[in-house]
């Protein structure tokens, strides 16, 4: 009698060497389009490897990006990503704790951590993360250059949002946080925490970078402050106003909000359900995202295109969402009360959000440049009317002019050493071994601020 045919599989991690959960995996197909990839050749053979082999990671990481491209692949307008149909990844550029997307690929690298060698693109959450950049790039193209500290932010958030929705499509995941929170999402759990083992590595450099017990928490306590008043830095128990730090404040709305609509189906939800709404969360996310108008005030903004978005897919949805949000104060009370009007103007506002961004003018002296600094600031026109809560009181935040955020977002560029002069500069600002976010680049009179890339930015 023949025997069944057998399957072939991989073996990978759950969702982060941390934990260090084993899965048997179906092989993924790389070449698989829409959003296909480009891994490393030679191609090591498909098979249960062991944790620590080369073969591993490759095929973990292999995992990851196919089973997160195939849940944004639908959502992605012409299922491509922003440079073509191929997305280039390198799963070991060199030692660092880091890992970074810049349009071309995504990098990951290696480091030391208490006698043993940490991979970032051995983990799922991690890959995953940087993967989520790039599909924010292909939804959204207009965030990669603006000059804004919450449209920065905001791409770390969505890319924590696409590792933690990308765990979900694993049904052991979603029944192994299921039963680690008693079906309460909003706790911390396996799945709230973020890259687990990186974030050890990190701490064991600099204690207060990153959160105790993970990179970052998506359970968290923090809320909306306009970033044009925060510190440029500070401990992970703070806020400031760099990208990392301040994209926690969305991210944990967005998980609050994960948990509140997972509890509005049901008291006692099952892998089915929480499959559904991850789905749900995501087509709400992204419907936000291509409404929302690129201006200073950006969470505002995609917080009420999204509560807008959220009314056709379950009509008790909108008011989880204003709730949250307001909690957070991303959205004023004033903005979530005049639900009915907001959600009107969003309605039948004119298109603007996939509208190019202008090109404004810095003076540069205090930057070491001897010619106007271009850069594109957050300057779609306002196609609707959504505001972020006040420091102090119930009332409405005032957003700063684009002028103003572009001026407080460059001053932390440059600060913080995350700047590549080239030989434009006059005078360059030496901060030691890492990566640059931005570079200028000569243009005609002036000198033009160009992203390079967005990664994790912790490397010490």
């Amino acid at each position: 009698m023949p025997s069944d045919p057998v399957t072939p599989a991989v073996s990978a991690w759950e969702d982060d060497p941390g934990p260090a959960i084993l899965v048997m995996r179906p092989v993924p197909d790389l070449a698989r389009t829409p959003l296909a990839f480009a891994f490393p050749t030679p191609q090591p053979p498909a098979a249960l490897h062991q944790p620590g082999t080369p073969e591993f990671r490759y095929w973990a990481a292999a995992d990851a990006l196919r089973r997160a491209a195939d849940f944004w692949a639908p959502r992605v307008p012409g299922g491509a990503w922003q440079m073509g149909p191929v997305l280039n990844v390198i799963l070991d550029e060199g030692e660092d704790l880091n890992a970074y997307y810049d349009r071309q690929a995504l990098n990951f690298f290696h480091g030391s951590y208490n006698g043993a060698t940490v991979y970032s693109g051995e983990s799922p959450d991690i890959v995953c993360h940087e993967m989520g950049h790039a599909i924010l790039d292909a939804i959204k193209p207009q965030l990669w250059n603006a000059a804004s500290h919450e449209a920065a932010a905001f791409h770390e958030a969505f890319a924590d949002m696409s590792a933690i929705l990308s765990a979900l499509q694993l049904p052991s995941l979603r029944r192994a946080v299921l039963s680690e929170t008693g079906g309460q999402l909003y706790r911390n759990s396996r799945l709230s925490r973020l890259a687990e083992q990186l974030g050890a590595a990190i701490r064991a450099q600099a204690p207060d970078a990153v959160d105790a017990d993970c990179l970052r928490n998506a359970v968290n306590s923090f809320t909306y402050q306009d970033p044009v008043n925060l510190p440029q830095a500070g401990p992970a128990s703070q806020i400031s106003s760099e990208a990392h730090s301040f994209s926690r404040v969305f991210t944990g709305a967005f998980f609050e909000i994960l948990g509140g609509l997972l509890g509005a189906r049901s008291e006692t939800p099952t892998s089915d359900e929480l499959l559904a709404v991850s789905a749900e969360i995501a087509d709400i996310l992204v419907a936000g995202v291509k409404a929302a108008p690129v201006v200073p005030n950006w969470y505002a903004q995609v917080a009420a295109a999204m509560v807008q978005a959220s009314d056709p897919v379950n009509p008790a949805y909108p008011a989880i969402l204003r709730a949250i949000f307001v909690r957070r104060s991303i959205l004023s009370l004033a903005t979530a009360s005049n639900a009915q009007a907001l959600q009107a103007s969003i309605a039948t506002a004119p298109v603007h959000a996939s509208e190019p961004l202008a090109s404004i003018a810095l003076p540069s002296d205090e930057y070491g440049l001897a010619k106007p600094l271009l850069v594109e600031a957050a300057s779609h026109p306002r196609s609707f009317v959504a505001t972020a809560a006040a420091t102090h009181g119930n009332g409405a935040a005032e957003p700063p002019s684009s002028s103003t955020a572009a001026r407080a977002f460059v001053d932390d560029l440059f600060t913080r050493g995350r700047v590549h002069y080239g030989e434009v500069g006059l005078a360059h600002l030496n901060h030691g071994r890492r990566l640059r976010s931005h570079k200028l680049v000569a243009e005609g009179d002036a000198i033009r601020l160009h992203r390079c890339l967005f990664d994790c930015g912790l490397a010490h």
